[in-house]
Parts: structure tokens; C-alpha cells; sequence
């Protein structure tokens, strides 16, 4: 599937666009890069474009240059691969950001390749940085990326102590130890004795000794709580959290379960999940699943909360969740109660078919950025620990017909999103498409077609 991300800021915008490794998963990463543009709307030059070189050059040559600024060091250029993107100081204050072009084959001397200089003021040079810096910190684009930070060589370094003050120390020392040899030299040799040998004395006692019990296997759920732990807690009822959470741990669950492992009989445990999706306690329901527990996921996934406020204030809901024989992983409700009020499933939750999708690719591309631009200008900071994606369906003008959460922690935080405020319930139209809207914890913005780029 073809996903488009961006990163952008007052006087940069950085666009990757590529593949990701799945045409299901949702959270799949970019993972395979078609081109990377870097663009500066106060500059008076059109967008710098490459591939995945262009990439890994201008990260480097902006780590570098950052780092240089930082600690007042320069480095030598490297002659030998200057790289397809360089950064040297203007003597006026500013920055120059300088990009060859991919030699052609057969050019041998790269200083004849054509060079594009661009002269950056320092905002936008700071906000080149932050671009880079959000790419790197988002997981989900180009996971390989790393930061081209070295340390500075100590050639480099030119000390600010003196000589005689970095030679006292060790001078001293040398002193200190040589005085202590020769005092430890008249210092006589000790004599060593054998040690005394005690009769032992055997009392034979009128009581035998109390005997241990003997060892009880644990009534418990494999981590430092217990649903019982939790008996004080509000509980969630609201029936749309309910089915997120239902769904969330089903996946979650079904993910961290090996394929080669299959149990003779079901494996049962009562789960209680935290408003975030959090696993935070779990026990067996019959005895194969205590002795089977260590081959599921739950000692992996359980999250023991801190102190006993948390455990009787945090609102939870509680599950039932089936490991079978043939490796399915069915997640119901504990109570009938809570079965009752989520067996029908929100409105929100799932979108129906669209009948008509839109067509065109340049419709699409139109319609994802202005999207785009819409929902970053009226995006606050959020509360999110995890990324929050939903489903968001506009009509052939644009506007948002509708939109649903994809997964648990989105549902809860959809309030803080634009989302609920940019839908238009008057909005109509047979042509219709979906998009996938992803809010990262970094702050970072995705927006994608949902079906992939035609």
C-alpha cells in the first residue's frame, strides 16, 4: 500500500512517499521510500526531490552542520564523498544548503555535476532540524532511520585547563602512592593462627520442629495484581469503549500468540483492562490455563500498575479471553451484563460500504492534502501515549461525512481530536472515499488514502 507523510512546519515541509509492508495492517511502517521532497515556501526555489540517497544525505549533512553550531567545533569537509548534500555558513549570518544532482554514469569528476545553492535564513534551518528530528522519532516511517550524530574527535578539542594544572593530579597521586609503599614497608607481617576448635553440643528436643507447608501452586494471575485487586474500581460501561477495548485486546492478544503453539483444551483467563487498553491483571479459569500461562502472551503483556490509588480509582473493564486449540483468540466480556450492553455494535464503530468511490489520482492527492491542511490547522497537543487512527470518509467536495476509530485508545481521546467538530452532518453525495488519519504521540500528523495510492 502506498502512503504519503508529512512533516511540517512554519518555513519547511519534509514529504516522504512509499510503500509499507503490508496492504492489510494498518500499522504497518513505510518501510520502502519512492521519493522524499524537502520544500521551503519563503524560498524562491522549487522543491528538492530524491530517493532514498537524497534522504540519508540531508540527514547527515543537517545532524552534522546542527551539531557544529552546537558546539562551536568545526569538521573537516570530507573530500572524498562530499555526499549529495552539503551546509557551510554564510558570511552574512545565513546558511547555504547546497544539493548535487545523482551523478550521471560515466561522469567521473562529481564537482562537474550540477549544484543547487539554496541560501536558508536560521529559522528556517531550525525548522529543516525539527522536520528531520520528527521523522526520526516516528516509528512508523522508515524504521531503519537513524541520527548521524558522532562525537567530535579529540584532535578537535582544544582544552581550556592549562598544562601544569591537568599535570598537578596526576602528579600528586604518584606521590601519594609511593609515600603509602614506603610506610607500608616497616609495617610487620602478621601471625596467623589456627582457628580454635569448639565441642559441638546435641540437646535433644521434647517438640519435633514444625514442618513446612508444603507448596501451594499460586492462586493468582502471573503478575503483582489480581482481579480482586480491583473489586473497588469504577467500571467502564459505556458500551462503545466496551467494543474498543473488546477489539483492541483481540488483536493485541491474537498478534502476541506464536502460531506453532497449540494447546490440548481452551485456555481461560479473566482479564481486567485499563480505559487505555492496558492489561492489568489477569487469572486462570481452569488448571490447564495456570500451567499453560508462560506459552501465551499475558506475562508479557501485563502492565502492573503502580500503588494501590491507581488500582482502586482507575475505572476498568473486565474480559474473559480464550486461547483455543485451533489458535483463535476469543475476547467476551466477564459479566452477562457488560455482554449485553456491547453486543450491539456502536454506529461509529464501523463504517458501512461505500457504493461509488471516488476515482482520479489527482482528485485524491487533492482531497488527502486538503485534509491535511485542515485537521493541522485546528490541531491542539494530545494526551495520547499511542498512536490514535481512525477512518475518516469525505464526499467528492471534501468535506467529512463521517468517521470512526480504529483502535481502542482512539475511541477514548476522540474528543481532544478536530475530528468530532469538522464532520458536516449536512453533507451528502453518492461519490464518496476513506481516509486513514493517524495522530503519532510525537505530534506528528498521517494522512493516506485508505484503500492505498492508486
Amino acid at each position: 500500500m502506498t502512503v504519503k507523510r508529512q512533516y511540517r512546519l512554519p518555513s519547511c515541509t519534509l514529504t516522504l512517499e512509499g510503500l509499507t509492508a503490508s496492504s492489510s495492517d494498518l500499522k504497518s511502517p513505510l518501510t520502502v521510500l519512492m521519493n522524499a521532497e524537502c520544500h521551503f515556501p519563503d524560498a524562491d526555489q522549487p522543491p528538492l526531490s530524491g530517493g532514498r540517497e537524497f534522504l540519508d544525505s540531508l540527514i547527515t549533512a543537517v545532524s552534522r552542520y546542527g551539531q557544529q553550531l552546537l558546539s562551536g567545533i568545526a569538521r573537516p569537509p570530507n573530500r572524498d564523498d562530499p555526499g549529495l548534500v552539503t551546509l557551510k555558513a554564510d558570511q552574512g549570518g545565513g546558511h547555504h544548503l547546497t544539493v548535487r544532482s545523482t551523478p550521471l554514469e560515466g561522469v567521473v569528476d562529481p564537482q562537474t555535476v550540477p549544484v543547487v545553492d539554496i541560501k536558508l535564513t536560521t529559522l528556517q534551518f531550525h525548522d529543516l532540524m525539527e522536520a528531520i528530528d520528527q521523522l526520526l522519532a516516528d516509528s512508523q516511517t522508515l524504521p531503519d532511520l537513524t541520527s548521524h550524530l558522532q562525537s567530535v574527535p579529540r584532535q578537535l578539542v582544544k582544552s581550556t585547563i592549562p598544562m601544569v594544572q591537568r599535570a598537578t593530579p596526576a602528579a600528586l597521586g604518584a606521590a601519594t602512592l609511593a609515600a603509602a609503599g614506603l610506610a607500608l614497608f616497616f609495617v610487620p607481617v602478621p601471625e596467623i593462627k589456627p582457628p580454635e576448635v569448639k565441642p559441638t553440643v546435641t540437646r535433644e528436643s521434647s517438640t519435633a520442629p514444625p514442618t513446612s507447608p508444603p507448596d501451594t501452586p499460586p492462586q493468582g494471575d502471573g503478575t503483582n495484581s489480581s482481579p480482586e485487586d480491583f473489586s473497588q474500581s469504577p467500571a467502564i460501561t459505556d458500551p462503545n469503549t466496551l467494543n474498543l477495548l473488546q477489539r483492541d485486546v483481540t488483536r493485541t492478544l491474537q498478534q502476541g500468540w506464536p502460531t506453532d503453539i497449540k494447546p490440548s483444551e481452551d485456555l481461560s483467563y479473566r482479564l481486567v483492562v485499563s480505559e487505555d487498553g492496558d492489561i492489568l491483571a489477569y487469572k486462570y479459569e481452569n488448571d490447564i490455563a495456570l500451567g499453560e500461562v508462560d506459552r501465551t502472551p499475558l506475562p508479557k503483556l501485563a502492565f502492573d500498575p503502580v500503588g494501590s490509588l491507581r488500582s482502586s480509582q482507575e475505572p476498568v473493564a473486565q474480559f474473559r479471553a480464550t486461547f483455543s486449540p485451533d489458535g483463535e483468540v476469543v475476547v467476551k466480556p466477564w459479566s452477562t451484563a457488560e455482554a449485553a450492553t456491547s453486543s450491539a455494535t456502536p454506529a461509529s464503530a464501523e463504517l458501512p460500504e461505500i457504493a461509488n468511490k471516488i476515482r482520479g489520482s489527482d482528485r485524491i492527492r487533492q482531497l488527502n492534502d486538503g485534509l491535511y491542511d485542515r485537521i493541522l490547522s485546528n490541531l491542539q497537543p494530545l494526551s495520547a501515549s499511542e498512536p490514535l487512527t481512525y477512518r475518516v470518509r469525505l464526499n467528492q467536495e471534501g468535506a467529512i461525512v463521517a468517521y470512526a476509530p480504529v483502535n481502542a485508545a482512539a475511541g477514548l481521546l476522540a474528543q481532544e481530536t478536530p475530528l468530532p467538530q469538522m464532520v458536516d452532518n449536512a453533507a451528502s453525495g453518492a461519490d464518496q472515499l476513506d481516509f486513514m488519519v493517524v495522530f503519532t504521540p510525537a505530534g506528528v500528523l498521517q494522512v493516506s488514502p485508505w484503500d492505498g495510492w492508486p
